[in-house]
Order: structure tokens, then C-alpha cells, then sequence
């Protein structure tokens, strides 16, 4: 026997994974039950981990392969693959990514091969007054589908949309300027407005306001309108779990299978502080 529990959030998504310490190492096949407790819940977190970044980079290439961000102005200095996520602040400029994901969003769905997953590891947490701040949501895109009237499902299957780039809703809604090179080597892609789960079979929604600017074959109004149903049905409260962060928690959350958002409930003086990383992904289909 391994040690290893898997404890099911209740929700729709979600699992704290325990007995595992990734500082010590773990063999095949731990991490073959880490793997599958991933696919079958798809966000795990690992509390009270003491995770440097050749750990976690090791981790992720593990489960697929190092994905390097498109914004690279915050990579750790030492380690390119590892992305901060900060609102600290040396020598006036800031660490790390103040406002990372705080719309509902997808990461980096306007790529051909959108990444499996994301690794968020907790350096810090904003707590006030004992009560710890920037909640992550996390909402099902996979038990979402399933909740869609039949009669839905086949007006979607076969259907594909346009993920753009420059449309992206960044920072709290605000889109930062983008150079005309980040516009050229980003141009539009299409994906399934359903996609399969590569390793689960399940179907997920993946399309997003902010996100999908249109649905190939349809007239806009008609497209756009369904895009809006499709995101606001994401999100109901059935299918979201809430993870409240602790300083040493690994969270691993899979791209295909869901949706999430950063609840931005604080500010400086304040400090959240934290390192990401991304696995490779497939061509969705």
C-alpha cells in the first residue's frame, strides 16, 4: 500500500491528495495514482508542501512537459519555465503577475494546443484578520456538459469557435496593449465548441466570454449569444469548487475539463506570492 488518500471535495470537481511529499521524491507508481486522481477530479491540491522550482518544474514535465507561458516579462530569473505570480514588489518593479486570472478564462485556450494543466504553488497567502484571502474558483466545464438539455447537445456537436488572442479579458476585465509581434505570432484558432478530455473521454465545454470572439458558420449575433449561454452555464454554482489557499499548497488544475477564476479580495500591504507552471497539451478535438 502507498499511503496515499484521495479526499473528494463533494463538489463537481476537486481533491485534496495526502501522503505524498514531492520534496522526498515519489516513484511510478505514486505518481500513476497522483495521475489518475487528476484525471478523475481535475484540480488536486497537495498541502503543505515545501516545493522549490527545480521540484516542480521535475513535476511538471513529468505530467507532460514544460509549456512556456506567452508573457514571459515575470519568469523567475533563475528558472525561465516557472512563471511568479506576485503582487510584491524589488526595487520598485514589480516580482511577479499582481493580476493573474481574475476573469473566468481557460489558460491560454487561444493556442493551437492548449496546456493540459496548471501547477500554482503557494508561497505566500493574503490573510487579514485570521481569514485568508484570493480564493481560486474552479467550475467544471465537463459536468456542465453533461447538465445540457440533449436537445442542446446536439445543436453543439460539430460546432467550432474562434479563440483570439487580442480579445482575451486580462486584469480584472482590462486588456493590456499588445505588440503588433505578440498580435503576429498569436492569430485566431479554432477549436471545438465541445472538446473530448484526452484522457478521460468526457466531453467539456470549452468556450468563454473574453475568449471566443465567434462560432464558424453562424452569424455573429447567433454565435455570440450562445457563447454568453454557454459561459454563464459554466459557472453556475453546482458545478464550481472553492479552493482556500494555504501558504505550501500545490494545486494542479486541468484545461480541457474546466474553467476558473482568482477572486481579487486584497491588496498591498497584503502579500500573495506564488510560482506556476504549465504542461503541454494536445490539439483539442
Amino acid at each position: 500500500m502507498s499511503g496515499i488518500e484521495v479526499v473528494p471535495s463533494g463538489d463537481a470537481c476537486g481533491a485534496e491528495i495526502r501522503g505524498i511529499d514531492l520534496a522526498a521524491g515519489i516513484d511510478d507508481a505514486e505518481f500513476a495514482e497522483l495521475d489518475a486522481a487528476f484525471n478523475e477530479h481535475s484540480v488536486v491540491v497537495l498541502r503543505g508542501q515545501a516545493v522549490t522550482p527545480e521540484c516542480q518544474i521535475a513535476l511538471t514535465k513529468r505530467l507532460g512537459g514544460i509549456d512556456r507561458y506567452t508573457f514571459t516579462e515575470h519568469a523567475h530569473p533563475d528558472h525561465p519555465e516557472v512563471l511568479r505570480v506576485s503582487n510584491l514588489s524589488q526595487d520598485g518593479k514589480p516580482l511577479g503577475n499582481p493580476k493573474a486570472g481574475h476573469t473566468w478564462h481557460t489558460d491560454q485556450s487561444y493556442v493551437e494546443e492548449p496546456p493540459r494543466c496548471t501547477l500554482l504553488y503557494a508561497l505566500e497567502v493574503p490573510e487579514k484578520d485570521g481569514v485568508v484571502l484570493g480564493d481560486t474558483l474552479y467550475a467544471s466545464a465537463a459536468a456542465a456538459y453533461d447538465a445540457l438539455p440533449e436537445e442542446m447537445k446536439q445543436k453543439l456537436d460539430g460546432l467550432q469557435a474562434v479563440h483570439q488572442f487580442a480579445a482575451r479579458k486580462r486584469g480584472g476585465g482590462k486588456n493590456k496593449e499588445l505588440t503588433a509581434k505578440q498580435k503576429a505570432d498569436h492569430p485566431d484558432v479554432i477549436h471545438p465548441v465541445v472538446r473530448v478530455h484526452p484522457f478521460t473521454g468526457r466531453k467539456c465545454i470549452f468556450v468563454r466570454e473574453g475568449e471566443c470572439t465567434a462560432i464558424v458558420g453562424l452569424a455573429d449575433d447567433e454565435g455570440l449569444e450562445i457563447i454568453e449561454m454557454l459561459s454563464h452555464h459554466v459557472t453556475k454554482q453546482e458545478f464550481i469548487h472553492r479552493h482556500k489557499w494555504q501558504q505550501g499548497d500545490l494545486v494542479i488544475w486541468d484545461n480541457c475539463a474546466l474553467q476558473h477564476l482568482a477572486i481579487l479580495d486584497y491588496a498591498p500591504p497584503l502579500r500573495r506570492h506564488m510560482h506556476r507552471t504549465t504542461v503541454k497539451g494536445t490539439k483539442p478535438v
